[in-house]
């Protein structure tokens, strides 16, 4: 594959754009393995302004990394108003994959042949409102997948041409540009690329390169398995207190669940009615009406019983009624003098306060776990001449210093789980997920569209950043309506299938644990010991493999899925979900098993136990039956012997 670039910006009055691909280039193997192809091209004829394109190959990994560099080596400032980059596919035809996404509807499948350019992206300010960064192509002979590294804005471009087609990812938006000022260079948003002979394999390629690459998951930085409690949807901010809280942490802690994270609701004023949206920012003012003890009490009494205390924070924003807006006026992003509701992290001094911010969080407080939030459209951003950036690039600043503040957390606090959350998964790419542990999937969390999130988030992560919760207890409707999903009247296999959902990433739980029927707390107390067993070596260093096409929402897509993890010795575990609507039988193919080994084969309820070698199991297949909808059976593959 060649390198591209497109570029559209302004010299000497001008408006220019490119659009060309690169096919000279030097190669260097650096020390550590990996292979830099360097590809340049001036594009002016005094050699005053020159564009570097950088493709880096990891000897031991299947994922190539390409960024450009564009170098102003004139004497006066150049605009840039659009920086892509990308490769060429040598191809006749080609099949285009991707996701839109939205609240409630993250994940939404879409695939379209591309005949002609076609083009998609963000202008909301967030990765992943509108689409997400990630497209998959197919071709005759390969297929690629490929994820832009960048969390607001962005286009992803394809372009046919002769026997080829053009991809590209980047930086572009209307009203938005980079200056940049002679003898300085800017650089393009990377974008990862793995090609296999499936997009599955593709798929693979880039979740085990996440893992090994850009994941912040370190095995020694935290005591025990994170399993989570958030009381988030069965409370809201109008019904958790101090009590309540505590309460549920207790049970937690009985159940094995070893976090328990106080969302929305802790902080600011309780006066005339005003919710937690509307006190964003005044994280300073404890909610004493509720949290009378405070809330470095509060984490103190959760450690005491033996549970990890975790706090939420919109750090970025700032409600309508909150205090901040005039304590702090500078730090407010502003529009044309227009205040956006956030603060602008590109400026120093916002980093400065947001810090003081977590420092009491983490620091006084002594939460052990952070859930930061972001439930706005910055669209363009800030064009504030005050903060530290250019009146063009207020957008692209506030990123750079969110993932400045980010670094500066993790090193500070590096025993302490930082969580992405964005309107549920609305921030959700691939550079918001190597700055924090876990993101977040979606708001809703009935089971068959966990599903739909899940299967397509292994689209470009590994499994061990997914967080979803359960099917949870709720006082909206947007969890299709149904606010108690579990009750005594309920069946056993029922609940089964609800709870195992997210014991394939990482688990969280949102009930009020006091109401649920004692043989729910005990068989959910059971699964949460089948996953810190699975934990280590399935979902944290394991291979995830979607067995199945993707399950949509409303009743759509494959009603069978089945997952597949496998540890580092062969070994698998595969989850089988049947959804409403499926078929009554599931056999699908085992990958990755050592074909003259003899393995073991359980399926947990059925409590059925069978023998085969690996290579008959990858011919013969495994096969789902007499499972009622809206159940789910687990089959364990152990290596018994060597033939």
């Amino acid at each position: 594959m060649n390198a591209l670039y497109r570029i559209k910006y302004e010299y000497n009055m001008s408006v220019m754009s490119y659009v060309h691909e690169i096919a000279a280039h030097t190669t260097e193997k650096l020390p550590d393995g990996t292979v830099r192809k360097s590809y340049m091209r001036f594009l002016d004829c005094q050699a005053k302004l020159r564009i570097d394109v950088i493709k880096l190959n990891e000897s031991d990994c299947a994922v190539e990394k390409y960024h450009a560099i564009f170098s102003n080596n004139s004497d006066q400032i150049v605009r840039l108003h659009q920086f892509d980059v990308g490769f060429t596919v040598p191809a006749k035809s080609l099949m285009l994959k991707y996701f839109t996404s939205d609240w409630g509807s993250e994940f939404y499948p879409h695939e379209i042949k591309v005949e002609n350019e076609f083009s998609y992206g963000s202008v909301s300010g967030r990765s992943c409102r509108g689409f997400n960064p990630w497209a998959g192509l197919l071709t005759p002979n390969e297929c690629y997948t490929a994820a832009l590294a960048w969390s607001g804005n962005w286009n992803c471009k394809i372009t046919p041409l002769d026997n080829n087609y053009f991809f590209s990812m980047g930086l572009s938006s209307d009203e938005a540009y980079f200056d940049i000022n002679p003898g300085e260079s800017f650089s393009s948003a990377p974008i990862y690329v793995a090609k296999g002979t499936s997009i599955e394999d593709s798929c693979l390629a880039m979740r085990r390169f996440f893992r090994k690459r850009l994941s912040l998951l370190n095995d020694q930085d935290f005591n025990g398995i994170p399993v989570v409690y958030n009381g988030w949807w069965p409370y809201e901010d109008s019904l958790i207190s101090e009590d309540v809280y505590h309460q549920n942490a207790v049970m937690s802690k009985n159940l094995g669940i070893t976090y328990a994270v106080l969302d929305a609701g802790w902080f600011g004023n309780d006066e005339n009615g005003e919710n937690w949206y509307e006190k964003r920012g005044d994280w300073e003012l404890i909610n004493l009406k509720v949290f009378p003890s405070g809330m470095k009490s509060l984490c103190d009494r959760a450690k005491s019983v033996g549970i990890s205390p975790g706090m939420w924070c919109e750090i970025e924003a700032v409600g309508k009624h909150a205090k901040l807006n005039e304590t702090h006026k500078d730090l407010m992003a502003e529009r044309d003098g227009v205040t956006l509701g956030y603060i602008c992290l590109g400026s120093r001094k916002s980093r400065e306060w947001a810090l003081s911010v977590i420092d009491r969080i983490l620091g006084e407080y002594g939460a052990k776990w952070i859930k930061f939030d972001f439930n706005l459209d910055p669209a363009v951003g800030c064009n504030a001449l005050h903060h530290d950036h250019a009146k063009g690039d207020g957008l692209y600043a506030h990123y750079k210093g969110y993932y400045e503040l980010l670094k500066l957390i993790n090193k500070k606090y590096p025993e302490v789980i930082l969580e992405n959350c964005s309107s549920g998964g609305l921030r959700m790419d691939i550079e918001m997920l190597s700055h924090t542990h876990f993101s977040h999937l979606s708001d809703p969390d009935y089971t068959d569209f966990h599903l739909q999130c899940f299967w397509g988030a292994l689209s470009y992560l590994h499994q061990s950043a997914c967080l979803h919760f359960s099917w949870s207890h709720v006082l909206g409707d947007h969890n299709r309506g149904i606010k108690s999903p579990i009750n005594h009247q309920m069946q056993l296999y029922r609940f089964d299938y609800i709870i195992r959902a997210v014991l394939m990433g990482i688990p969280g739980f949102s009930y009020r644990l006091p109401d649920m029927p004692e043989w729910c707390l005990e068989r959910l107390k059971e699964h949460v010991g089948f996953y810190k067993r699975i934990y280590k070596d399935f979902i944290l260093n394991g291979d995830a493999h979607r067995l199945t096409p993707q399950p949509i929402m409303g009743g759509k897509g494959e009603r069978f899925p089945v997952f597949q993890f496998n540890n580092n010795s062969a070994e698998a575990l595969l989850f089988a979900f049947r959804l409403e609507k499926a078929n009554p039988e599931q056999i699908v193919f085992p990958k990755g098993l050592l074909r003259e080994n003899l393995y073991e084969i359980t399926y947990v309820d059925k409590e059925k136990i069978m023998e085969s070698t690996g290579w008959k199991l990858e011919k013969n297949g495994i096969d789902f039956f007499d499972m009622p909808e809206a159940s789910s059976e687990i089959v364990w593959i152990k290596q018994k012997s060597t033939t």
